[in-house]
């Protein structure tokens, strides 16, 4: 949970970074604040193990699956280099945001599709 950033803070990704399990709504990762910056290192992944809650019942059915990032109330803020893998359900919500740019944000959920 981001959601208390001080002004200014800068979160740099860097490896891998993954969840634990739980059913619920989410989001996963929840970012909010003035003048964030939100980097991926090269070759990180926000890796979201969606296989865990895929159950081929989408996002209303069976498991409570939990949206993947919000990033909501951020205020002159960047988001660059992100590379997510397999969210579980909805990857990104953008809410209440002024001033957010989101460059080189790259999104794989393509073990999901098997049919």
């Amino acid at each position: 949970d981001l959601s208390s950033l001080a002004d200014g803070t800068t979160v740099i990704f860097e490896g891998t970074t993954t969840w634990g399990y739980s059913e619920w709504k989410g989001p996963l990762l929840d970012i909010q604040g003035k003048k964030i910056t939100v980097k991926g290192a090269e070759g990180s992944i926000l890796n979201g193990d969606g296989a865990r809650w895929w159950d081929g019942k989408g996002g209303n059915g069976g498991k409570t699956k939990p949206k993947f990032f919000s990033a909501h109330k951020l205020t002159d803020s960047t988001i660059t280099g992100i590379t997510i893998k397999n969210p579980p359900v909805q990857v990104v919500s953008i809410n209440g945001c002024d001033g957010l740019t989101i460059t080189d944000m790259t999104i794989d959920a393509s073990d999901g599709d098997k049919d």
